[in-house]
């Protein structure tokens, strides 16, 4: 069949006209190795960043395997905003707990419905617990994070 096929394949071989790849250069080809000057190769490439630029935006503090591990409990899309919320409200009020208002979440379009059963959810995941009094909002509790002291407001 072709020089890169075994019996019983329906692969074409390779035309003749296509290059190789690679190119293997020979001893008598190449007069020197580009990196037997390595102090000319760096001076060459720009200086590299050690450090990221900082940054005026806050950033939600998911750890990468937790949140992964989300995904099997289908906390929904209203459990996603709240985690984010949360870890807003933790962050800005540096308490853990923290109450959990309605009015935080109206302005993304999550009603206290949507909110009640995302916590329940992040409740039966395991990621937060919460405590409710009659109508106040609820005291949550990240477990994510170090309980810290108690927030009021």
């Amino acid at each position: 069949m072709g020089r890169n096929s075994t019996p019983g394949d329906r692969r074409r071989p390779a035309p003749d006209w296509v290059k190789p790849k690679f190119r293997l250069v020979g001893a008598c080809e190449a007069a020197g190795s580009p990196f037997d000057d390595l102090d000319t190769l760096r001076q060459a490439l720009p200086p590299v960043a050690t450090r990221r630029a900082r940054s005026s935006e806050f950033f939600a503090r998911i750890p990468i395997e937790k949140g992964l591990a989300l995904y099997r409990h289908h906390i929904g899309d209203a459990g996603w905003a709240i985690l984010i919320e949360l870890d807003r409200l933790i962050l800005k009020r540096g308490c853990n707990p923290v109450r959990l208002a309605s009015h935080n979440l109206a302005k993304y379009g999550i009603s206290r419905h949507a909110k009640r059963r995302a916590l329940r959810s992040l409740r039966e995941a395991g990621v937060i617990s919460f405590e409710q009094r009659g109508n106040e909002a609820p005291l949550v509790l990240h477990h994510w994070f170090p309980a810290r002291k108690v927030c009021r407001g």
